[in-house]
């Protein structure tokens, strides 16, 4: 190989390397952004009529019951995350619920006003017979395997790091290579995690369904999923093709088309085996 050609050639990979970690950059930055906004708004949330808060307990207590299995806490805040911005939507990006782990304390199911305001009954069940399946499916989990996937990062990033650096000292025409190889790596191993969470997504909607067995509350609870929470697309061209770049290698769940898919061919596929 030609030195000019090599010397293109790590061009290429040192815009690649640098491409991939901006990409990365970019997701912790949001990731961050959306806490920080989401603690402040938490912070300055007025009180929720106790009315909800029995409503979300009963449901959750409901589901429970059916699934024979420990009702978790309940709690219900006015949003959940940060404001989207749409003032025709009364919800946060963090979603209608999500499930609180702290070390020491039993889980709970934090509901957004807005899902219990918005939604049927049996929506609401539905909703929560979802994530009764994540606390389930989280009890079920040691701590060491849940939080083995960031040691196994921080491992492959210290240890591309590494063979970046002996590459730059033992063999500086292999220092390209070393750099592009370790954050492919890097951002192999994040598509895997964000794979691994929809994962479970798609398992505790199929959860739900299995449990509640009514496909039309599903279908109501994607519905309104859809239309309150997922972010609509911008209208600029970039932005638009950054927010699909979003949806299809950040998002942890899945579309709520294809989430309601799935259970349709789970409750299908169950049919036809009795």
């Amino acid at each position: 190989m030609s030195g000019t050609v090599a010397y293109a050639l790590l061009i290429v990979v040192a815009i690649a390397y640098l491409g991939g970690a901006v990409l990365v950059v970019a997701a912790l930055a949001k990731v961050m952004a959306t806490w920080s906004q989401g603690w402040r708004t938490r912070r300055a949330a007025e009180p929720v009529d106790q009315a909800l808060q029995e409503r979300a307990a009963a449901a959750m207590a409901a589901v429970a019951e059916r699934a024979n299995a420990a009702a978790p806490a309940t709690d219900v805040v006015a949003i959940l995350g940060a404001p989207t911005g749409a003032a025709d939507r009364g919800v946060g990006d963090g979603g209608l619920a999500v499930t609180r782990f702290r070390a020491g304390h039993t889980a709970t199911v934090v509901f957004a006003q807005v899902a219990l305001t918005g939604l049927s009954c049996a929506a609401v069940q539905s909703l929560a017979a979802h994530e009764l399946a994540h606390v389930i499916r989280r009890a079920r989990t040691s701590a060491a395997a849940r939080y083995a996937w960031v040691l196994g990062y921080l491992a492959l990033v210290l240890a591309g790091a590494g063979l970046t650096v002996t590459a730059v000292v033992a063999a500086p025409q292999l220092a390209g290579p070393a750099m592009l190889a370790t954050m492919t790596a890097a951002v192999a191993f994040l598509a895997l995690r964000v794979a691994f969470d929809r994962r479970e997504e798609i398992a505790a909607d199929l959860f739900a369904v299995d449990l509640m067995r009514d496909l039309d509350a599903a279908a109501e609870l994607m519905r309104f999923y859809e239309d309150n929470v997922v972010r609509q697309l911008p209208e600029g061209v970039l932005g638009r093709v950054w927010a699909r770049l979003e949806r299809r290698w950040f998002a942890s769940h899945p579309e709520p088309r294809a989430r309601l898919a799935a259970m349709q061919r789970h409750l299908a596929s169950e049919a036809t085996d009795r």
